[in-house]
């Protein structure tokens, strides 16, 4: 009897420990959800204006051949006088890197099916332009070198050094997030705690002039200089901060 009842009370001893561990861990399960939800999350805003100080230029020749051998030797001829004429834009060697090399067959397309009308060869080089004073002149140079295969994909306008407009947008960020995360506590009826958590988002605005556009400002190229405006340039850093509520 005396043996039965040692047994008992080791087994209700082991019952009582283990309801006790799950509290404990429901408990603290429940404190650490409380703590979590006790928190603010905003967003801030930044945006800082500047002007463009480089220019990347898109550029290339594209040639039509009945053969391969025609169009490639078309191509590299008008090619190197294009590269030729940016180099003695002042556009240095380092910055003028090639993007795309193609050979495509080119087909018509009858009622009988399709028929070879010949080869397409593509050659495009980036160039980035330093100074951006010259940029019609390096345009204009580019678009007679390259003769009538001249093709211009695009003109991205860029501030080189972007640390400072960085810097003072994200500033004003933080500063819009604080605001807003104050507000939010005065309403709630909270104190405002101090910052958990941020992170960042950095854009930039300002979209690149399309082919369409230059190729409408090449038009005139023979009579007048090419009329290129660079505008402004938007930096735009978001921050996201969690506020702790005391």
């Amino acid at each position: 009897m005396k043996r039965c009842n040692y047994w008992f009370l080791a087994i209700g001893t082991l019952l009582i420990l283990t309801l006790t561990a799950c509290d404990l861990h429901v408990g603290s399960q429940v404190l650490s959800s409380s703590i979590v939800d006790r928190t603010i999350h905003v967003i801030g805003s930044g945006s800082v204006t500047g002007e463009p100080d480089i220019a990347t230029l898109d550029v290339g020749v594209s040639v039509e051949k009945e053969t391969v051998a025609e169009a490639r030797e078309e191509a590299a001829s008008a090619m190197t006088a294009l590269i030729n004429s940016l180099k003695a834009s002042n556009v240095v060697e380092k910055d003028i890197k090639t993007e795309n090399f193609s050979i495509y067959p080119q087909y018509d397309y009858t009622d009988n099916g399709r028929i070879l009308r010949g080869y397409r060869v593509n050659n495009t080089v980036r160039a980035k332009v330093r100074e951006l004073a010259t940029l019609s002149d390096v345009i204009d140079g580019a678009a007679a070198a390259g003769g009538d295969g001249i093709v211009i994909n695009s003109i991205q306008f860029m501030i080189d050094d972007t640390t400072p407009l960085q810097t003072e947008a994200r500033n004003l960020a933080v500063k819009d997030a604080e605001a807003k995360a104050q507000t939010l506590a005065k309403a709630s009826g909270v104190t405002l705690g101090e910052p958990i958590t941020i992170t960042e988002d950095t854009s930039f605005g300002g979209p690149p002039i399309q082919y369409a556009a230059a190729e409408a400002a090449f038009g005139d190229a023979a009579r007048t200089s090419t009329p290129i405006v660079s505008g402004e340039l938007t930096v735009t850093v978001n921050v996201t901060v969690v506020y702790e509520i005391e």
